[in-house]
Formats: structure tokens, C-alpha cells, sequence
């Protein structure tokens, strides 16, 4: 019994010191786990405050914008949630730019001019719930100087002040709400003020060379039914006709002239479908109907309809081919044209090549334009409400209408940004009419042909994930079909230096 008493007892301290050689190890492996910790708190203190230090490539968020059509990717947006949301997203943008005229004349004798503009967006993104969203986007506009016409003063789509005021513009430029899924048939609606940018944006565009940017009023519907069988987007807009300054036949009339007709606005509906089968590419075709009952005295109103096609290849080995073709038809101010567009027309084709790994060289482009012009207005293609800059040039003479234009181009690598070397030739389609711009127009007939040639040189540098810097000097060599038309037979350089910031 002893024994037995003994061996329990002995049997209990060794459990007694088994337990407190487990305690003492689990306080160690505690302890080893609080340094851990302490050690990764360390790491995450320096991560947050450290400034990182890495190659260009890791900091690009999106391609250097080389054309009107090649968009960054979208920026970075901070998302807040807030009683009553699903989360509210908020972007902005900054966009400096100045711009500077060398020997400018658009009738009224040579000018040195310059200009500085700036721009602000700031938009609210805020998800109601699962399929609803409501979108504010605030813009403001202002510039400093002289009357460049060059998207900076000499027009209201900047702002409404003189070309030397301070007293910039904001104003709501988008307020919509949009609703996903709509009664579950996989259509998506997006009604209110909106931008809209479609295809190449040489028919449908926001226009974001010009600081106030172009906004529509009224429903959008899209539908995505996969590569294979497209998307489609059906459009009722309203435009203000103050936004219409590349076509002269949809601006405003005066109200105190007898007999005007001064709407001051502008209905467009459109439909427009996309389609990327595989190997081919994108193909788009679309069909636009304006309507516009402002009209002078004599006149009457405005209504005609676009329709056309576009192809961009695939990417065939560097090789890449771009072709669009539009026709219009209908009335003009109520001159008439009823055969469905197949006289009054517009062509676009380039091509451009990429080599693979050739040292600083990016790329080779030629590109050919051609648009109908006549004595008549139905004669002469409308662009409707486009994003034209740099498609004729930097100094932006000349649009798609009543033109033959040929381009040639090529891209570098250079430092830390590219370099885009341009050639471009213009000619009028036909005599019989003039030719318009951004930054001049023409409207008498007669006198030769040419317009003129131009040599663009740009370079754009990304310079952070969200800041770009760019700069460009257009040289403008008059032709003698411009000197006939305006009178000016001298040579004109413009040139810009811009800052961009998306957050």
C-alpha cells in the first residue's frame, strides 16, 4: 500500500513537471509570435511611409495617348461608404495647358497671341444599390490671354467670358442616373447629362481637346451580348447649339432678326452597334438622325440623317489597318437631298506598322481622308458633334468636309516619353465650296485647290500613374487655294505645353 501510495505520488510530480515544462513552452511560442507581429507592424509602419522609388514602366497605369482615340486607362478612385450607399466612388481631373499663335491671321491681319487655360473636373460615382448608381461630374473652365480660337477663348464652348477674364465657368457637366440589368433583359440605361464617345469619335465625340468638353442631355441604352454577337447603344439626346461651332449651319440664329426661327438646341438619335468576331477585328456600323428647327430668316429647318461603317483590324504582327466610311441624306436649312447619302460622303483609311523590338522606334503611320463638298449645303458632309483635333494637323484648319488629306507619321522612344513626328497635306475636294476648322473657316468658292501643308512635332511623357506632360509645335506652310480663300499667304506656327493629372 506504501508502494503503491509512493508510485502515485511520484507518478503526480511527474505530471506536476510535465505541465510546467508545457506552460513554459507555450509562453515561449507566445512570445515568439508577439516579435513576429512586432516585426510586421515595423514593416507596415515603413511601407506606409516610404516614398517608393521604381522604373517608369512600374508607374505607367496606361499607354501614352498617341491619338484622339487612344485613352488612358481609367484613374484611381477612393471609395467611401456612407449610410444609405453601397459605396461612393470620387475622380478627378486637372488639365493645364497653354497655348501660344506665331503669326496667326484668320482675316483680320497677323497676330502674335497667346493663351492659358485650366481645367477641373471633380465626380461623385455613387452606387444606390445593387443595379442603380447616380453620377455628378463637376467641370470648370478658365483661361488668361489673348483670342486663340484654339479651344482656349473665341468661342462659348470654353466659357461665356472675354478671352482676358479670370472668372472661370463651373458647371454641372454630368448628372445621370444609371440603371444595370434594366427589368432584367441585360439592358443597361443611363439617363440625364452624359458624355458620349463613340468609336473613333469622328462622328460622336466629348471633344476633350477643347476645355468645356461636349455633353449631351437624355437616354442612353446599352446592351453587351458578348464578342460574338456585339454590343448595341441606342441614343435620344438634346445638344445645345452654342456646342456646334465646327458646323456653322447648327449655330444659334440672332432672336431680333425678322423672321428667325431661334431654337437653340438640337435633338439627335442614334443607334450604334459594335461587333469583334475573332480575327477580324472591330467592326462598327451606326445611324444618326438629327433634327434642328433653328434656322435664319428665308430658311428652314435642319434634319438629316448619317449612317456609316467602321473597321480597326486586330493586330496582324505589328501590322494595323483602321477604314471608316459615312453618307448622309436629307435637309439642310431645307435645301434637300434624297439620294440616301451616295453624294454627299466621307472616307478615312490608314495603316500602321510596329516593329518588334527595334530599339527607340515605336511605330510608321500613313493615313488618307476624303469628304464631299459642293456649292450646295447638302453637299458638304457634316462631322455632327466629333472630337476633331490632330486628325488635319495640330493647328486644326481644316475638318471633314469638302478636304483630301493625306498624313505620314512615325513615333520614337525617347527618354522616358515618345516623340510623334507628323506631315500632313490638304486639299479641297472641289472648288465649288470652302472649307472649316476649329480655328478658321472659309466659305467662298473659287481659287485653287491647295490648302496647305503642316509638320507636327509632339512629345508626351508619362511622369507618375497619373500625371502626364505633353507638348507640340505645328507649323502651317499656306497653300495657294487658302490665300485665295482668306486672303493669307503666310506661314503660321502654334504650339502648346499641357499638364494632365487624373486621380
Amino acid at each position: 500500500m506504501r508502494k503503491a501510495g509512493a508510485m502515485s505520488v511520484l507518478a503526480l510530480g511527474a505530471g506536476s513537471l510535465a505541465f510546467g515544462q508545457d506552460a513554459s513552452s507555450q509562453a515561449q511560442k507566445i512570445a515568439e509570435l508577439q516579435k513576429q507581429v512586432d516585426a510586421m507592424q515595423a514593416q507596415l509602419r515603413a511601407l506606409q511611409t516610404e516614398t517608393p522609388s521604381v522604373g517608369l514602366e512600374a508607374r505607367l497605369d496606361g499607354a501614352v495617348r498617341n491619338s484622339p482615340v487612344e485613352a488612358l486607362r481609367e484613374p484611381r478612385r477612393l471609395n467611401i461608404s456612407a449610410p444609405g450607399l453601397d459605396g461612393l466612388n470620387i475622380d478627378g481631373l486637372v488639365h493645364i495647358r497653354g497655348d501660344y499663335w506665331a503669326n496667326f491671321d484668320s482675316g483680320g491681319g497677323n497676330n502674335d497671341v497667346s493663351s492659358f487655360g485650366t481645367e477641373a473636373q471633380l465626380g461623385f460615382d455613387a452606387r444606390v444599390s445593387e443595379k442603380t448608381s447616380v453620377r455628378i461630374g463637376l467641370h470648370y473652365s478658365d483661361i488668361w490671354g489673348n483670342d486663340t480660337n484654339h479651344g482656349l477663348g473665341g468661342t462659348s464652348r470654353l466659357t461665356d467670358d472675354s478671352t482676358t477674364s479670370s472668372d472661370g465657368d463651373i458647371n454641372a457637366q454630368e448628372v445621370l442616373l444609371r440603371v444595370g440589368d434594366l427589368y432584367g433583359t441585360g439592358v443597361d440605361m443611363t439617363v440625364g447629362r452624359q458624355r458620349i464617345e463613340l468609336g473613333a469619335e469622328r462622328i460622336i465625340g466629348d471633344d476633350d481637346w477643347r476645355l468645356t468638353r461636349t455633353s449631351f442631355d437624355g437616354f442612353r441604352f446599352d446592351n453587351d451580348l458578348g464578342d460574338a454577337a456585339g454590343r448595341w447603344t441606342l441614343m435620344a439626346l438634346r445638344l445645345h447649339d452654342a456646342d456646334n461651332s465646327g458646323n456653322r449651319e447648327l449655330l444659334p440664329s440672332s432672336p431680333s432678326a425678322p423672321g428667325n426661327n431661334p431654337l437653340n438646341n438640337a435633338d439627335l438619335y442614334g443607334f450604334y452597334y459594335t461587333v469583334m468576331p475573332r480575327d477580324i477585328g472591330t467592326i462598327d456600323a451606326y445611324f444618326f438622325h438629327l433634327e434642328d428647327f433653328n434656322y435664319p430668316a428665308g430658311m428652314e429647318r435642319t434634319r438629316f440623317s448619317t449612317y456609316g461603317a467602321r473597321w480597326a483590324s486586330p493586330d496582324w504582327e505589328g501590322l494595323n489597318f483602321e477604314a471608316e466610311g459615312a453618307t448622309q441624306f436629307g435637309e439642310i436649312f431645307g435645301q434637300k437631298t434624297h439620294n440616301y447619302g451616295f453624294g454627299t460622303y466621307a472616307l478615312h483609311g490608314s495603316a500602321a506598322f510596329e516593329p518588334r523590338d527595334v530599339e527607340y522606334f515605336d511605330s510608321v503611320y500613313a493615313a488618307y481622308d476624303y469628304a464631299t463638298g459642293g456649292d450646295s449645303l447638302e453637299e458638304n458632309f457634316q462631322q455632327l458633334f466629333p472630337s476633331l483635333h490632330g486628325w488635319f494637323g495640330l493647328t486644326d484648319m481644316f475638318g471633314w468636309s469638302n478636304i483630301q488629306h493625306t498624313t505620314l507619321g512615325a513615333s520614337f522612344d525617347l527618354g522616358e516619353g515618345q516623340l510623334n513626328l507628323g506631315y500632313h497635306w490638304s486639299r479641297r475636294a472641289t472648288t465649288s465650296a470652302g472649307f472649316g476648322g476649329y480655328n478658321i473657316s472659309a466659305a467662298s468658292s473659287g481659287g485653287n485647290k491647295s490648302l496647305g501643308e503642316e509638320v507636327d512635332l509632339t512629345y508626351v511623357m508619362q511622369c507618375s500613374k497619373s500625371t502626364t506632360v505633353g507638348m507640340g509645335l505645328g507649323y502651317f506652310f499656306a497653300g495657294n487655294g487658302f490665300h485665295d480663300l482668306t486672303g493669307n499667304a503666310d506661314n503660321m506656327m502654334f504650339s502648346y505645353f499641357a499638364f494632365s493629372t487624373r486621380f
